[in-house]
């Protein structure tokens, strides 16, 4: 019995993975899943050298992954257990105490283009554009058409004429097709991580949810925030943004409805004043066309300096005078027709 206990027994090694394991998922706040099938040892390490300081990425067998979720989810909380569900094939934790949707954006835009390898399912299909290979016409032309790519000798070489979809997403990769596109020097995958889902203050997100465009969110973002402010302004609803606007704003209604109202202040008492001056001068001149002696002689002097210079008395001064003008020929044509009469 003894012995059967020391069969199933886990080895001290994997003691301390777990014990190391366990450790890591009580420090951190948020730790995530990402898969690590075919990338290469020297990928994983250039991807733990970009995140020092920001997370940490731990390989460790899939069943010590489990193992230690269910510890540490019964001393957190359950939600955590959910992750076990994205761990499968080769995977690897994620662990942070940062942004998550900023690390996890961060490895998905950090990937680097990679070859494909017979027997690769293809994540994503694989296109061939149109070009000229530098081939010289021989054996190679019969591999390039075997993958399903359209081919004409010009010019001395072997020229590729139509784009072409040579391996479809979900597909095998084939050792002729790896071979074409090594030639080729197409590299159709990128390698890299991308987190499956993250547990974070709580909750499961998955990548759908953590993969955000930034540039989008920004201008929606700005969009929102210049519509809040007009509104804001609108509503004269006061915050710490729009103050010295909606202080602006309501000087200038205030003010206009002053002057409308001819409600005297400091700021309203000089245009007030000047628009009753020019009232009063107004009524003066229609006064003194009637009876200018009932007018005080201030008021009158400076109703007739006022009418002298407006450009209705000196249209009708030019008036005048062209007028006079066209009269001074029709008193010579007379004195010329009488002229003639005396020699008549």
């Amino acid at each position: 019995m003894s012995q059967a206990v020391y069969q199933h027994e886990p080895s001290p090694a994997k003691k301390r993975q777990l014990k190391e394991l366990i450790e890591l998922l009580q420090e951190y706040e948020s730790i995530g899943i990402t898969g690590i099938e075919n990338i290469a040892a020297k990928t994983i390490q250039r991807i733990r050298h970009s995140l020092r300081g920001e997370a940490k990425l731990k390989v460790a067998k899939n069943t010590l992954m489990r193992l230690a979720l269910e510890k540490v989810a019964k001393e957190r909380t359950e939600e955590l257990q959910e992750l076990e569900s994205y761990i499968h094939g080769s995977c690897a934790f994620v662990l942070t105490d940062s942004n998550p949707f900023k690390i996890a954006n961060f490895l998905e835009k950090n990937k680097i283009p990679t070859p494909a390898k017979e027997g690769q399912i293809a994540p994503n299909d694989v296109i061939v554009t149109a070009r000229d290979t530098g081939f010289a016409p021989g054996p190679v032309i019969g591999e390039l058409q075997s993958v399903g790519l359209t081919t004409q000798i010009e010019g001395g070489t072997i020229k590729i004429t139509e784009n072409a979809v040579v391996c479809k997403k979900g597909e095998k990769v084939s050792r002729t097709l790896a071979n074409v596109l090594n030639r080729l020097g197409v590299e159709p995958f990128t390698a890299g991580l991308s987190i499956e889902a993250i547990f974070s203050e709580g909750e499961i997100l998955t990548h759908e949810v953590l993969i955000v465009d930034f540039d989008e969110q920004r201008e929606s973002l700005i969009e929102a925030y210049q519509q809040a402010f007009g509104l804001s302004l609108e509503l004269y609803y006061p915050t710490k943004q729009n103050i010295q606007q909606l202080l602006g704003k309501t000087r200038r209604e205030a003010l206009s409805l002053a002057l409308e109202t001819e409600f005297i202040t400091p700021e309203t008492a000089s245009n007030i004043l000047a628009k009753t001056q020019l009232e009063a001068i107004a009524l003066a001149q229609k006064i003194m066309a009637k009876d200018p002696e009932v007018l005080p002689p201030e008021l009158l002097s400076l109703a007739q300096e006022t009418q002298a210079s407006s450009p209705s008395a000196k249209s009708e001064t030019t008036t005048e005078d062209e007028d006079s003008k066209e009269e001074e020929p029709e008193e010579e044509e007379e004195e010329d027709t009488g002229m003639g009469s005396l020699f008549g």
